[in-house]
């Protein structure tokens, strides 16, 4: 009886290389071969002066193939799959960048008698809140913008998760022009977090100031006292304020561009 447990990340790679286009050509119990694109090619390979050539050259390209092994007991020459694979951790780091920004439209299931429906384009921002002074959190915030009437929608990542999207438009439906600009929905997003921070309650700023200046009023006392040289003084107040000078940094995790059905924008609306 074989008990051994599945690679975890084969499932992960067969479907970040399948989703951008790329071949499954061969597959077996312990390994699998990739046929890459040129795109994906020159993505991963790192194989930049071949790839000016053909461009130079006007040409295709020949793009390789990668083998991945799901064990490292085979006779097939590949990479062997686990958490310190350095080209596992290459398509980490492309699928991370890639993912930052997307363009997906709701899938709709035809019924016996179908008929054109207009998609709605929302803009969905996900940012990340660093509140950083005594004490630090992160706050997640996820907002989508409608670009046809501007009505502005909060916890969009728990509004779209249950919907099911795909990179092309179904049947018998159509994208609506945007009537706002991308830049101008940025711009008003950006301002309702603006709005949002001056909202809160600031206590944890002058906490965190008193903090700092009582740390500085300590550090002052020693300097006095010659417990600690100029050069050592200089480096602790520069840590202090690093430490304890209250601030909140907006992260912009990803965004992209929704189009979501006018039935289900007009259910959100409703609730």
């Amino acid at each position: 009886m074989n008990t051994k447990s599945p690679n975890p990340y084969t499932a992960f790679v067969k479907d970040f290389f399948t989703s951008y286009g790329c071949a499954l050509v061969e597959q077996t119990p312990s390994y699998f071969t990739i046929q890459l694109t040129s795109e994906m090619d020159e993505e991963i390979m790192n194989r930049p002066f071949y790839w000016h050539y053909m461009k130079k050259m006007n040409r295709e390209g020949d793009p390789m193939q990668l083998t991945f092994t799901d064990t490292a007991e085979t006779h097939k020459q590949g990479i062997y799959l686990h958490a310190g694979t350095p080209k596992l951790h290459m398509i980490y780091n492309t699928a991370i960048e890639k993912a930052r920004t997307a363009r997906l439209y709701e899938v709709i299931y035809q019924t016996k008698h179908p008929r054109n429906r207009a998609m709605s384009p929302w803009l969905v921002i996900n940012v990340l809140l660093h509140y950083r002074g005594k004490q630090a959190k992160d706050e997640p915030l996820s907002i989508g913008l409608n670009l046809i009437h501007g009505t502005m929608m909060l916890k969009m990542m728990d509004k779209i998760q249950n919907i099911d999207f795909e990179t092309k438009v179904s049947d018998y439906t159509f994208p609506m022009t945007p009537v706002i600009s991308l830049v101008n929905a940025y711009k008003r997003i950006e301002r309702h977090i603006e709005t949002y921070l001056s909202s809160l309650d600031n206590k944890w700023v002058s906490e965190s100031l008193h903090h700092l200046e009582k740390e500085k009023q300590l550090l002052e006392s020693f300097y006095q006292s010659e417990d600690i040289d100029l050069e050592s003084f200089t480096k602790e107040r520069e840590q202090i304020d690093n430490r304890y000078k209250p601030y909140v940094e907006i992260e912009v995790i990803n965004g992209g561009l929704f189009y979501i059905s006018q039935e289900t924008s007009a259910e959100w609306m409703a609730q």
